[in-house]
């Protein structure tokens, strides 16, 4: 687990300083070009999916649900999430800040969302990973039926798979930026999914 850590660190920390070298970087211009010209995932489902990403929805969800776990007696979990939570939302905006990447520009993109901060990585895409992927990592240690579990984790993937997606497909981030999402957020997520359940390989 530590080793495929490492390799996480290290492509998470090369792919921030290629983005703080260049505004795009190879094959950015052309993917949004491509998924812009998508029919799917349309505005309104791209729009509804941004806004179920965002850090403060996220942060507030995962806040409520650190809360009813340390309720329920799951101490381990609720302090792993929170803690998680915490460290997550201060690097994006750590890594924001140091690379201070622009945003898509409306001369090359079509422009379909509003943005309040750098562009990597991309906030609506590490925040969703880090708190669904705990709650899929939580799953997989849990006692549901195995199809269950395999179908939870399966619909988590799908809506993080979509999410970096409508990212793109709004204009607001290059893919670039939805990779470095991902990438940021299992930093943070595979310690914390550890501290939560020790027990599993």
């Amino acid at each position: 687990m530590w080793a495929c850590w490492g390799v996480v660190l290290a492509a998470a920390i090369a792919l921030a300083v290629l983005a703080g070298l260049d505004d795009r970087l190879p094959g950015d211009l052309s993917a949004s070009s491509a998924v812009q010209d998508w029919p799917f995932p349309g505005e309104p489902f791209a729009d509804v999916l941004r806004l179920l990403s965002g850090t403060e929805v996220v942060a507030g969800i995962g806040a409520v649900l650190a809360v009813i776990a340390w309720l329920a007696g799951r101490r381990r979990p609720a302090l792993a999430l929170a803690a998680g939570l915490a460290v997550m939302v201060l690097l994006q905006f750590a890594v924001k800040e140091i690379v201070d990447r622009p945003r898509p520009p409306p001369d090359l993109v079509d422009l379909r969302a509003g943005f309040t901060s750098p562009s990597f990585p991309s906030g609506h895409t590490m925040s969703p990973s880090y708190l669904y992927g705990f709650l899929a990592a939580a799953t997989l240690a849990s006692s549901l039926p195995r199809g269950l579990r395999a179908a939870a984790v399966a619909g988590v993937a799908a809506f993080l798979l979509l999410g970096g997606l409508a990212n793109v497909y709004l204009g607001v981030h290059w893919t670039s930026d939805v990779i470095g999402g991902y990438l940021w957020a299992l930093l943070v997520l595979i310690p914390a999914a550890r501290a939560a359940f020790p027990s599993r390989p």
